[in-house]
């Protein structure tokens, strides 16, 4: 997974991209950690979505535009788009069910 420092960073990660998910979370929350491990896995056996990591407490301006308030959330953007969100750990099978089935959510 690789971080963005922001939303245009984020933009400009996500360009040209049919499938890409941002996993949104506080380190320093166990249920973070969790969905962290669950989502590390699934990328991991799954690989046909991108999955890009950010930190809510260093990019404001991502949880602010998406109106995201609770960690961890996975948001899922087909061609540019959000199109679901994700609240809590969820198991990594889920997870990857979803990201091999070009996110049908």
């Amino acid at each position: 997974m690789q971080t963005v420092s922001s939303l245009i960073d984020f933009n400009r990660k996500m360009e040209g991209q049919e499938l890409v998910a941002l996993f949104m979370h506080n380190p320093e929350d166990e249920s973070s950690r969790c969905a962290f491990r669950s989502i590390s896995e699934a990328n991991y056996l799954s690989r046909t979505t991108k999955v890009y990591l950010a930190d809510m407490s260093q990019v404001p301006d991502l949880h602010t535009f998406y109106q995201i308030t609770s960690t961890p959330s996975l948001l899922f953007f087909v061609n540019g788009k959000l199109v679901n969100v994700l609240n809590g750990c969820h198991e990594s099978d889920y997870l990857k069910a979803l990201m091999s089935n070009s996110i049908q959510l």
